[in-house]
């Protein structure tokens, strides 16, 4: 062999090398497949969705909070509106066909009852169930009622991180009876992880357009910090007041308004579930309580969207209730006496695991305490309030229910240990049939069994 072979044999040994080197790195850097979010390529993505989770798209303003599901464990969902409308959801469902379908797998409760017309007495039921009623409340007349409702808040978030799921609250309603949630309520529960997402985007002025938009960004962006890469059942409930802070918004789909201005001028108001039923939206503050309800459903759908993508979606219990409801003055004659009992008619909806097909509708009296038994049901034997050792399920009684008949909403007004009031309605059965309503007072201290007047 010549000189000329042998160091041509040479330089082919070194590059052989050279390439085997530089191959490993490359293997050392590629990310671990089963840490990728698996995305199925045959959904049609909108521009503004994000298919994937991505860090660098999550907006800084929510700092280190993740929605973390398992693709394999069950996970629990609990999401309460404010002041979102039943009465309206179907009609919503009908003008979008897009979000009736994000809908799918759910039921739909339309005969539900809620314990007060403000937030001060219907969200501590939503989140501790029966025993957080006004009634029960004033009946634990030796515990303040800041306690009491800082401790419907930590039941279910307690419950479940004792059980070995991964726990993620945001935006607890009135949590240690402050405005903006005292987080400091969860200090010390191993597991539990608290945020304030509502406050996360400033808006320039305090009207509710405003104030608006500052919930309405939270929901339309959480996709971006969800994904599917925790090992254990996740238990994740959020607040959000979009369907509160009620404005005009774009038609058709309901959108912020490029101009930041919307108006209802030439805007169709009667609206259609089926050929038997339409109703026609005549006062300003229904429209816009329409608005911001179906923007709001919208922006949910478009979340249960990316559940799906991402294989969580027959895996996860999603709960979506209100703390109460609103005058909307419909066409239906749906008063008592001098009252709108619209006030009292909550949105309820339930999707169980694996549920499918178009949402169903079930006329079963309800009631928005009943939320943390449907959370725990099938996922937590026995499921027992920490605080007071009683197990949920056998504290639920619909037989007759008492409605608190109060408007003192503020948190400076109810600063004892008791409501004020000793007003109740009582209801039974279907509720959309005033004659079961009636009257009732309980005095405080008492239970409602042999007090009722």
């Amino acid at each position: 062999m010549t000189n000329k072979q042998y160091a041509a044999l040479i330089l082919l040994l070194i590059a052989a090398v050279l390439l085997i080197s530089i191959g490993a790195r490359s293997k050392v850097s590629t990310p671990k497949k089963d840490k990728e979010v698996k995305v199925n390529t045959q959904v049609s993505v909108k521009p503004h969705e994000r298919p994937t989770f991505n860090e660098e798209d999550v907006p800084e303003e929510f700092g280190d909070l993740r929605f973390s599901f398992s693709r394999t464990e069950k996970n629990v969902v609990v999401i309460t509106l404010d002041r979102a409308l039943s009465y309206y959801f179907p009609y919503i469902m009908e003008e979008l066909p897009d979000t009736k379908k994000d809908f799918e797998g759910f039921t739909y409760y339309p005969n539900t009852l809620s314990f007060g017309s403000n937030t001060i007495y219907g969200m501590p039921p939503c989140y501790g169930g029966y025993e957080y009623t006004p009634e029960m409340m004033n009946f634990r007349d030796d515990v303040s009622l800041k306690e009491k409702n800082n401790e419907a808040l930590k039941v279910l978030p307690k419950l479940f991180s004792d059980n070995g799921y991964s726990v993620t609250v945001c935006d607890p309603p009135l949590a240690n009876y402050e405005w903006t949630p005292d987080l400091s309520i969860f200090d010390g529960m191993k597991g539990v992880k608290a945020y304030n997402t509502i406050s996360a985007y400033e808006t320039d002025g305090g009207g509710e357009y405003d104030k608006f938009k500052s919930n309405y960004f939270v929901l339309d962006n959480l996709s971006t910090f969800t994904n599917n890469l925790s090992e254990k059942g996740a238990y994740i409930s959020f607040d959000n007041e979009a369907t509160h802070r009620y404005c005009y918004l774009e038609m058709p789909n309901y959108t912020i308004p490029e101009s930041g201005y919307a108006s209802h001028w030439g805007y169709n108001w009667t609206k259609t579930y089926s050929q038997d039923d339409i109703i026609h939206i005549y006062d300003g503050t229904a429209q816009q309580h329409y608005c911001v309800n179906a923007a709001s459903l919208r922006a949910l759908g478009e979340w249960f969207r990316t559940l799906r993508r991402l294989g969580v979606y027959d895996n996860t219990k999603i709960i979506i209730a209100a703390d109460h409801g609103y005058c909307i003055n419909t066409e239906e004659n749906l008063n008592f006496g001098n009252t709108n009992t619209q006030y009292y008619n909550p949105l309820l909806l339930v999707k169980d695991y694996k549920a499918s097909g178009e949402y169903k509708i079930d006329n079963t009296l309800m009631t928005n305490a009943d939320v943390p038994t449907i959370a725990t049901n099938g996922v937590i034997k026995n499921a027992t309030n920490p605080y007071t050792g009683k197990v949920l399920k056998d504290q639920v009684d619909k037989s007759e229910v008492h409605v608190y008949r109060a408007f003192k909403w503020r948190i400076e007004e109810n600063q004892g240990n008791t409501y004020g009031s000793v007003y109740y309605f009582k209801v039974r059965d279907n509720i959309f049939d005033m004659n079961n309503w009636g009257e009732t007072r309980i005095d405080l201290g008492t239970t409602k069994k042999g007090s009722s007047k």
